[in-house]
């Protein structure tokens, strides 16, 4: 018979939903789902596989990581600029970090563990002094 499906076996489901690369706003996501393309893309463009991948991001399904390759291979060369200006964006905020002194401050390799430890307590000082009115002595 025309039209007629025949239905999987008994206590077997079968998988008839096609997994689809969606706009919403914040940039191609796999539909029903949190994750980003670019999410997907950062490995893959590392050249990491789907069992790597999926340590990383435990929800992503099979299915799932074959349709953002589907769509990566039509839009490769526009995830990779992308990406290139991603890593630029935290190049330069790390750069930003290390002149403020912040987190990804340069550390000085020629302190003791004490040393570098009274410095970060004196930071924290400062810090919760600033918190509570008083302003950083320049």
């Amino acid at each position: 018979m025309h039209g007629d499906v025949t239905p999987p076996p008994e206590g077997k489901a079968m998988n008839t939903k096609q997994v689809r690369i969606v706009d919403l706003g914040r940039r191609p996501q796999i539909e029903g789902h949190r994750l980003t393309v670019m999410d997907v893309f950062y490995y893959l463009h590392r050249g990491y596989d789907f069992d790597f991948i999926q340590r990383a991001m435990p929800s992503l399904t099979r299915e799932q990581f074959d349709s953002v390759v589907e769509y990566v291979n039509v839009h490769r060369e526009e995830l990779v600029e992308k990406d290139r200006g991603i890593e630029e964006f935290h190049r330069r905020g790390m750069e930003a970090q290390r002149a403020r002194g912040g987190i990804f401050a340069e550390s000085d390799e020629n302190l003791t563990t004490e040393e570098r430890l009274a410095r970060l307590k004196e930071k924290m000082k400062l810090k919760l002094a600033e918190k509570n009115g008083a302003r950083h002595p320049d």
